[in-house]
């Protein structure tokens, strides 16, 4: 008891925390009782000083806030209660006593009968207005944790509520408020609430509607959307704030604009529903007046919308009073047909803007429900083509058919619901003449739009068309489709849009009619070098193809097709060899386009290309290749194989592994035997002097390594590979890229080949790393008496295999990289290694990806990044000699475009002078790395607001003159470097103060006069918009 009454003393005396504590740990220890405390606390609590007695409760709240709840049982909890509901009674102690009374609550040994004491004591002695915010707070969560475990108990205590209504009226901060409303909301759930109803609307609806705005650096987070979103739930809990709200919302809607009325619609659909429909009919009339002078006569698009969805939940809770299934006019509400016939006489002037917000309501109607939906369908829809058959309306049949077209998108969009349901029944029932006045839409120009939007429409509603339907379809859209005058012209897009639709549901209609139309069309020979019309022609049709030939069937027919066109324009030597190409790439790109769409979508029957498409396509290749003239043979022309090469990417990829495993065999047999297996066997004569891997092979067979690399590359892992010797292939390969018989281009196939092997098969190629590799650079890439050509190949060999290494976290690739860097030194490819070490890090090629089954780690390159960029910049900073610190500046300019903007935004200003420097660099794809990086700091900085410190303007002259100079015009000057520079000088007055740009305007507008004469188009427009 000694213990106790210290602690006390000591904790009176000082307020002290570590008092606190030490009287806590012994209440949890059992050394000291709740009991002894209140028993020490007596002199206190009895004193005539007010702040002494708020001390001594304040102490004991305290106390028992952190406690352990096992120390509380049934009876000093009952005491406590009945002791801090006298408490709250005094002015001083009021606060220290709710704050314990809140601790109590939480109790599991808090009872029914502390409940009803706590709340009788709370609203019959508690005046909120007296007490500051924190302390109101305090009160509300009382009574919400009274709430969430004792409310029968409180619903049985008749004096409550009446005296709550009381307390809580007049408050007006946001966080007692969002309790306040949730409060309310279980009140008028929950209470028997016919004798206050009136009370308990005037203390919530007084806040309608809310206008907060949250003050900046809100501790709290409470936004406007969150009281908005309470308060509406108070006011929707219960069908009794009907008779009272409605009147209200439309004072409101009637005298305000702008946010409140947009809260009042939307507040009106949410509540319009729990009000139900005796207490929305006595008002529907008004409201239907306001909705509609909201929606013909609009303050704005979104407010036009709100008022649309309120009206249609008003019409929908109408309608709940009629048989759901009663499709006769006497099952419709009055109103509903009064809002339809309205929209009808608005409808007779379909020219006019106001039939576009007719139609909105009109297709709010239909979502109403099956009942009103089908009454809307049978008025409007004959009622639109009647008038659209109509010769006096002639001239407004565009606009009718429009309005017809967006009928048809609105029944579209019920999909699933009963309304759904019946719109297809509807629309069965009256096609004919639906489809009758669209396709005689067709017919006229000025209405085709809509009319091909209209039959769009109804081509997705399935369940409405029949198959000689869909044809008749099919016929009239093929008619537009394959006039010699192209009448289509911007609408070929919709068009085609039908033709698909149709063609996932019905693509024997689009396989018989359309497509033999369009391969008829495509010109067998291609057209002369002056014949812009016809290749025009043929692009448009080729266009049209893409877009049809997605389905399993039609893109079949399209392979046979376009494949057998290719074979015939590869079989002979052309008159025009360019024009023979760009025929032949047109076709491989459609086939391309629709492949990748497939592949996207997942398609099944993708990988059976591998038989039947593939074999075609590398035949064709081949065969130019080992022809006795390949120089002049279309298949032989650069821009054929990589397009040939995507196809052999996309179709390899979607195969299986066994399937991969047996193609990848017959390529394997072909290009290092020139042995015909599998199904190349009936598309390649037997002897095929074929050897792409030999010295003597000429160029065009070696070009063809392209589609052996197309095949690896996609390879999965588990995919077993042809090679008995793969160190072996790897080393013939690395002396095949390095090859002065070999092309660049030739080259970077095959290293693509390496980085993907090597990626996907590390394992395996342990003995090649360890044996072969390390010898490989000490005689090339680091042998300083080759020749230079032969050690940058070399160097772009290594880095590829680095590459294939470092994105998968090999512990190798770290020394691979640093051997890179050790020739920084090297006057000969010191540059060249510089900007390699960039490209290891950019990894853009298109090869080591999780698409094609790469071996690659998450985080690996920014890792790579991280540990690449101080490396770098350290360099450059400790290099004294020119050519390593050039080599450096070249590999940060290379390196920066990879590195992510967190890793370098820290460094900014180390990093700028260097930048600025890199821009006087030579080559043309550097400076483009830069500036682009100093474009995104730049837009980053605007977005903060203009600033007069940083980076950016330390260096603001110096970085106006490199702009400035780069965004000239001499002989050299790459278009890329002007448009990047005067991007950059354009974003520079939102990121920099005026003050700090100023000295430098004249020199920039007068500067400025080369790049706004410039010859090159896309170099003046910049230059106008810097300007």
């Amino acid at each position: 008891m000694d213990k106790c009454q210290e602690l006390v003393r000591t904790y009176v005396a000082t307020e002290g925390e570590d008092t606190l504590k030490e009287l806590v740990q012994n209440v949890d220890h059992q050394t000291i009782t709740l009991l002894h405390i209140v028993k020490s606390l007596g002199e206190y609590l009895t004193s005539e000083d007010g702040k002494i007695r708020e001390k001594g409760i304040r102490l004991l709240s305290n106390t028992i806030s952190l406690c352990q709840p096992e120390r509380f049982n049934k009876q000093s909890t009952r005491v406590l209660t009945t002791f801090y509901c006298e408490k709250i009674q005094d002015a001083d102690t009021v606060v220290p006593a709710l704050d314990g009374l809140l601790t109590l609550t939480s109790l599991p040994t808090f009872g029914a009968n502390e409940a009803k004491d706590t709340a009788q004591s709370i609203v019959s002695h508690i005046s909120m207005k007296s007490l500051v915010q924190s302390v109101r707070y305090v009160v509300f969560r009382i009574v919400d944790a009274l709430f969430a475990k004792h409310l029968t108990t409180l619903i049985s205590v008749p004096s409550f509520l009446p005296r709550y209504i009381k307390l809580a009226e007049g408050e007006k901060d946001p966080r007692n408020l969002l309790l306040a409303f949730n409060i309310a909301r279980i009140i008028a759930l929950e209470f028997d609430i016919t004798n206050h109803v009136d009370d308990l609307f005037d203390i919530t609806f007084c806040y309608f509607p809310i206008t907060f705005k949250p003050p900046p650096n809100d501790p709290y987070g409470i936004t406007t959307e969150d009281l908005k979103s309470a308060l509406c739930a108070c006011l929707s809990a219960t069908p009794r704030f009907g008779p009272l709200a409605l009147p209200l919302f439309l004072e409101k809607l009637s005298a305000t604009a702008g946010n409140t009325k947009r809260d009042t619609l939307k507040t009106m659909s949410l509540c319009l529903p729990v009000y139900g429909p005796t207490v929305a009919k006595s008002f529907a009339p008004q409201m239907w007046s306001s909705f509609k002078l909201e929606i013909f006569q609009p303050l704005d698009a979104e407010t036009a919308d709100k008022a649309v969805n309120a009206l249609t939940t008003l019409l929908s809770i109408l309608g709940q009073d009629k048989v759901q299934n009663e499709i006769t006019e006497e099952g419709i509400d009055e109103l509903t047909e009064e809002v339809v016939t309205e929209c009808l006489r608005v409808l007779r002037e379909p020219e006019k803007s106001q039939a576009q917000h007719a139609i909105k309501i009109v297709n709010a109607c239909l979502g109403a429900t099956p009942a009103i939906c089908t009454y809307t369908l049978n008025r409007v829809i004959p009622f639109l083509i009647k008038q659209f058959q109509d010769p006096d309306e002639a001239a407004h049949r565009d606009p009718i058919l429009a309005a017809l077209r967006d009928v048809l998108h609105a029944a579209r969009e019920l999909k699933d619901s009963p309304c759904g349901a019946v719109s297809i029944t509807f629309l069965e029932a009256n096609k004919d003449a639906t489809l009758g006045a669209l396709t005689s839409g067709l017919k006229a120009k000025v209405s085709r739009g809509s009319a091909l939007s209209g039959l769009l429409q109804l081509s997705h509603i399935q369940g409405v068309l029949s198959i000689e339907e869909v044809t008749f379809v099919v016929h009239n859209v093929n008619e537009l489709l394959g006039s010699k005058e192209d009448e289509l012209g911007d609408l070929r897009p919709i068009a085609l849009e039908i033709l698909n639709v149709i063609s996932t549901v019905a693509p024997k209609v689009v396989e018989e009619t359309t497509l033999p139309m369009l391969f008829a069309a495509l010109p067998d020979n291609p057209p002369a070098r002056d014949a812009d019309d016809e290749r025009a022609k043929y692009w448009g049709i080729l266009s049209a193809l893409s877009a049809l030939c997605e389905a399993p069937i039609l893109f079949e027919v399209l392979v046979i097709r376009l494949s057998t066109k290719l074979e015939i324009i590869s079989g002979s030597i052309p008159a025009d060899r360019e024009c023979a190409a760009a025929y032949a790439h047109a076709l491989l790109q459609t086939l391309s386009n629709v492949l990748a769409r497939k592949s996207d979508a997942g398609h099944a029957d993708v990988p059976k290309y591998l038989d039947r498409l593939l074999p075609t396509l590398l035949a064709v290749a081949i065969k130019a290749a080992i022809s006795s003239t390949p120089g002049e043979e279309v298949a032989t022309h650069p821009k054929i194989l990589p397009a040939i090469a995507t196809i052999f990417t996309m179709v390899v990829r979607s195969a299986p592994a066994p399937k991969q495993a047996s193609f990848i065999g017959s390529m394997s047999k072909l290009f290092y035997e020139a042995r015909i297996e599998g199904a190349f066997i009936s598309r390649l004569p037997a002897k095929c002097d074929f050897h792409p891997f030999n010295e003597k092979a000429s160029s065009e067979q070696r070009n063809a390594v392209h589609l052996f690399t197309a095949s690896i590359i996609p390879l999965r892992p588990e995919a077993t590979l042809p090679f008995e010797d793969l160190s072996g292939k790897l080393s013939a390969l690395v002396e095949w890229c390095i090859s002065d018989l070999t092309s660049d281009t030739q080259s970077l196939a095959g290293a693509q080949l390496l980085s993907s092997l090597v990626n996907k098969h590390t394992e395996k190629s342990k003995s090649w790393f360890e044996e072969y590799l390390p010898n490989f650079w000490l005689e090339t890439a680091h042998n300083p008496r080759q020749v230079r050509q032969l050690r940058i190949r070399a160097l772009r060999v290594w880095v590829a295999i680095t590459r294939a290494l470092v994105v998968q976290n090999h512990k190798k690739g770290e020394e691979c990289i640093n051997k890179v860097f050790s020739l920084f030194d090297d006057p000969l490819i010191g540059r060249a290694a510089g900007k390699l070490v960039g490209e290891i890090a950019l990894n853009n090629d298109g090869v080591l990806t999780k698409k094609n089954y790469a071996t690659v780690r998450l985080f690996a390159l920014q890792k790579l990044c991280t540990w690449l960029l101080p490396k770098v910049i350290s360099g450059y900073k400790e290099s004294k000699d020119s050519q390593l610190q050039d080599a450096h500046l070249v590999a940060l300019a290379s390196l920066i475009k990879a590195v992510p903007k967190a890793t370098y935004a820290d460094q900014l200003s180390i990093l700028m002078p260097i930048l600025l420097r890199g821009l006087n660099l030579k080559d043309a794809e550097l400076r483009v790395n830069i500036f682009e990086t100093l474009l995104q700091v730049a837009r980053d900085t605007a977005d903060l607001g203009a600033i007069s410190t940083g980076p950016l303007a330390e260096h603001a002259g110096s970085l106006v003159k490199a702009t400035l100079s780069n965004s000239q015009d001499p002989e050299e000057a790459s278009p890329r470097v002007q448009i990047c520079a005067l991007r950059l000088l354009a974003t520079l007055p939102s990121a920099l103060r005026y003050d700090v740009l100023h000295p430098y305007k004249n020199d920039v507008i007068r500067k400025l006069g080369s790049a706004l004469d410039d010859r090159r188009r896309a170099v003046r427009k910049e230059a106008v918009d810097c300007r």
